[in-house]
């Protein structure tokens, strides 16, 4: 089957500049990345890649035609047996568009276990070395530059200021490292946490803006608009993604898989075709 591609044109996509300048906003285009390729429609989720067999069965019979791979991490929680070189050379043939994500350091303020955090003293300095990271775990995959690295960024406490500013730092470091290299920079976060902040902050000069979000609220409904707490102005072109299901099982072409439900209109990873 020949795969799908959704591109658009560099003049319709503009994304962020690779550094922060206290004279100008840092969502001013001076540098552009690679054309990106734009996902849209509906994907999905699993904790571990799943196989290409799996992927086979579902691609025609299920409505979904993105699949995340989380591709790096301190924090990454499952093994990835089937994450390979080939493997997305395989399944990006087949058609499915790719949404890398990268489980790195996490808040010190999150809600939930992980172990490894960052707080506000060392939130750029941890950003810009799990970048780095990302970049060195896509490029050994394939992903091209242009490519969007999604950094999941947990539900956290918001009542420690100190955290919220971490937060944006962290962000703001990852944004500046992978655009550096010719990558796109997206973040997922939770509607109540992270996209608040980040979107409070979208027009500061002191803050890199990440290219796409993707925001996690399970409320079953798919809408990319109407967002509560990110006006529809912010993220507007073909930057916005929604975890709108979460953890629940789907059968498809005889296969069952547990996964979470996203709807897509954003920049996700680019192949090089076989």
């Amino acid at each position: 089957m020949t795969r799908r591609r959704h591109k658009v044109i560099a003049a319709a996509l503009t994304f962020a500049a690779t550094s922060v300048s206290a004279a100008a906003p840092v969502s001013a285009a001076d540098v552009r990345v690679a054309e990106p390729t734009i996902a849209t429609g509906l994907g999905f989720d699993t904790c571990t890649a799943p196989s290409v067999a799996a992927l086979d069965a579902w691609w025609g019979t299920s409505p979904y035609t993105t699949v995340n791979i989380y591709f790096g991490g301190i924090n990454r929680g499952c093994r990835q047996p089937n994450l390979t070189p080939s493997w997305v050379q395989t399944v990006s043939g087949l058609g499915w568009e790719l949404l890398p994500t990268y489980m790195g350091h996490q808040p010190s303020c999150m809600l939930g276990s992980k172990e490894h955090r960052f707080t506000e003293a060392d939130a750029t300095a941890i950003g810009a070395a799990n970048a780095q990271d990302a970049l060195a775990q896509a490029e050994h995959l394939g992903l091209l530059p242009g490519s969007a690295l999604y950094a999941d960024v947990e539900h956290y406490d918001r009542s420690d200021t100190s955290c919220v500013t971490a937060v944006r730092h962290y962000v703001s470091a990852w944004t500046t490292t992978l655009h550096a290299a010719g990558y796109l920079a997206g973040v997922y976060v939770h509607q109540d946490s992270g996209l608040r902040d980040l979107s409070a902050v979208y027009d500061s000069p002191e803050f890199a803006r990440p290219d796409a979000v993707w925001m996690a609220r399970w409320d079953g409904d798919p809408a990319l608009t109407g967002w509560p707490t990110a006006p529809d102005s912010q993220w507007p072109d073909h930057q916005r993604a929604k975890q709108y299901l979460g953890d629940h099982d789907e059968t498809h072409g005889g296969v069952t898989l547990t996964i979470d439900s996203d709807s897509l209109d954003a920049p996700v990873a680019t192949v090089a075709d076989r």
